[in-house]
């Protein structure tokens, strides 16, 4: 297994509520129908939206294993791709943790990031960070956010 260098930091942020309610989550584009499962921020500004069809739709699907078990989805680099995102150094990942009781955010360095960093698509309709070079401990459950500075 590759050595995760430098910058894998995992970040436990325990917080009471994230926002103040006032986005509903539609997604432009969408009339409203399907709600926002995966917003990607750069410098704080939202540059892309996706809904849970767009991204089974959009991307092709890729397997790996980690911790013995497949995980389908799309690349994690496929989607940075198709928000707008060219060239990046590192992205913050933000979503659950282990139990879905805090909210945990990995910052992940492009370097390290691969083929086998995916989004899987969950049997609850959520997204899941994992990669087999990242400990199912730190993958990022519900991930609703990706942050790039």
């Amino acid at each position: 297994m590759r050595r995760l260098t430098s910058l894998l930091a995992v970040m436990v942020v325990f917080v009471a509520g994230c926002g103040d309610g006032s986005d509903d989550g539609a997604v432009e584009g969408t009339g409203g129908a399907e709600e926002a499962v995966l917003t990607v921020f750069v410098a704080g500004e939202a540059v892309a939206q996706w809904t849970l069809p767009e991204i089974e739709s959009a991307f092709e699907q890729a397997t790996i294993v980690g911790d013995g078990v497949e995980q389908t989805g799309p690349l994690l680099v496929d989607v940075l791709a198709a928000s707008g995102i060219g060239e990046w150094s590192r992205a913050e990942v933000l979503g659950k943790g282990e139990g879905r009781s805090f909210d945990v955010a990995v910052e992940v360095s492009a370097d390290e990031v691969d083929e086998t960093w995916v989004l899987d698509i969950t049997k609850r309709g959520t997204l899941k960070l994992a990669s087999p070079e990242l400990p199912k401990e730190q993958w990022v459950r519900d991930a609703g956010e990706i942050r790039i500075p």
